[in-house]
């Protein structure tokens, strides 16, 4: 199997950002509402949340699903 180059340098980037304890698109799912009800008026991240963050940064499907979330519920504010 050959690689593009902009193909390995994705892969390079995540293998970067991996670390040793990470959760799945079902353990995000089921944590994310309490992250987005937690978050700072800034956006920082609350305690505890260190693994949502993580996988927030290595799935684009999740991260679509969080933004989509999010957005919803600044509309309802």
């Amino acid at each position: 199997m050959t690689l593009s180059r902009a193909n390995l340098l994705k892969l390079l980037e995540l293998i970067d950002v991996t670390s040793a304890e990470e959760i799945d698109c079902s353990e995000f799912l089921h944590r994310v509402a309490g992250y987005i009800e937690r978050l700072g008026p800034d956006g920082t991240p609350p305690p505890g949340y260190e693994d949502v963050v993580q996988h927030l940064r290595i799935c684009p499907e999740c991260l679509e699903e969080f933004e989509a979330l999010y957005r919803a519920l600044l509309d309802e504010s």
